[in-house]
């Protein structure tokens, strides 16, 4: 037992990259991976209500200082999303990287905070290029992409940045908007939400916009919202927006002005086939008549021939000739 516990920690000490299951390739261009660790959750019980399920930092070495890369894997993109938020820095700025499927990234001097798929990327003292990005996300384990959550279009323009915070339950409305009550949200209505900071009347004031997946669900949540001490609310199809402590109710108004449900309606577009071209029509007529011709000719051929040789193979023909009755003499 204690030569067994010994190896075990000497294969952790002499080969730190093999520690933990690889996340991460073992080369990123002329970067080799030299050591791997768990990384751990900026705020853990809450990233597991967003359903994180791995992590790790590996650390790479090349032609210039080591750097860092820590990626985290989600259930899904919204709890990459929510996590994203979470994770970017008070001063970090956009990064577009929407033509590589990054939809959210944005970056600091010396760290890149990226959301692809499921999967959140913390990178720390190196700027990977573009062919080196679509290499990590290219190898990590599970990468999956999934619709993002329509409800961070409808927050009002104008929130300090990086200020937006997403609730998916319990844990996340403690941490974001403890001043909503847990039965007030009623995330067994499978309610999903965003906060974030807005400067209102001079002062600093947070709105939360709630949705739930009918408007009925949100016409019953209104007035719970409604009874939230110094809350001024509104409801918005299948949305209840809440501006918490606004300084005045007219800084609160104007801020609920602009949260908007739009509907977006799909109509079904027909897709014209081959059936839809009169000329695949007409040409497809032809070409039955032309088997229907050389089917009869077959036929003929097959009748005539085998009557040729029923007679050559002796038949007298008696039974071919045509009976006349001349009724017309008897007459």
């Amino acid at each position: 037992m204690k030569l067994r516990l010994l190896s075990v920690f000497s294969a952790s000490v002499l080969f730190p990259a093999a520690a933990f299951p690889a996340m991460f390739p073992q080369t990123i261009g002329q970067w080799n991976l030299t050591a791997t660790a768990a990384a751990p959750a900026p705020d853990a019980k809450v990233w597991q209500e967003y359903g994180l399920r791995d992590s790790q930092t590996a650390t790479y070495s090349g032609p210039g200082a080591p750097w860092t890369v820590s990626g985290y894997r989600f259930d899904d993109a919204t709890g990459a999303l929510a996590a994203w938020d979470d994770a970017r820095p008070a001063g970090a700025k956009p990064l577009k990287l929407d033509d590589m499927g990054v939809p959210n990234a944005v970056a600091t001097a010396s760290q890149e905070v990226l959301g692809a798929g499921n999967y959140v990327f913390v990178i720390n003292g190196y700027k990977p290029t573009p062919v080196e990005l679509n290499h990590i996300f290219g190898t990590v384990p599970n990468y999956a992409h999934s619709p993002l959550p329509t409800l961070p279009k409808y927050m009002p323009a104008g929130a300090q940045s990086n200020s937006e915070r997403y609730i998916v339950g319990p844990d996340s409305l403690a941490r974001f908007a403890p001043k909503v009550p847990l039965a007030t949200a009623a995330f067994h209505f499978n309610a999903e939400g965003e906060v974030a900071k807005y400067s209102a009347g001079g002062a600093e004031t947070t709105l939360a916009v709630f949705t739930y997946p009918t408007m009925e669900m949100a016409r019953d949540r209104y007035p719970h919202f409604q009874q939230i001490p110094g809350a001024v609310v509104k409801r918005t199809g299948p949305m209840v927006a809440v501006v918490i402590d606004p300084p005045s109710p007219d800084a609160a108004e104007r801020l609920l002005s602009k949260v908007k449900y739009e509907a977006a309606v799909t109509i079904p577009e027909h897709v014209p086939t081959l059936r839809d071209n009169p000329v695949n029509l007409f040409w497809n007529i032809i070409i039955l008549c032309g088997v229907l011709a050389a089917f009869c000719v077959v036929s003929g051929l097959v009748v005539g021939g085998l009557r040729v040789m029923v007679r050559r193979a002796g038949a007298d023909g008696d039974g071919d000739a045509m009976i006349s009755l001349h009724l017309s003499n008897r007459m």
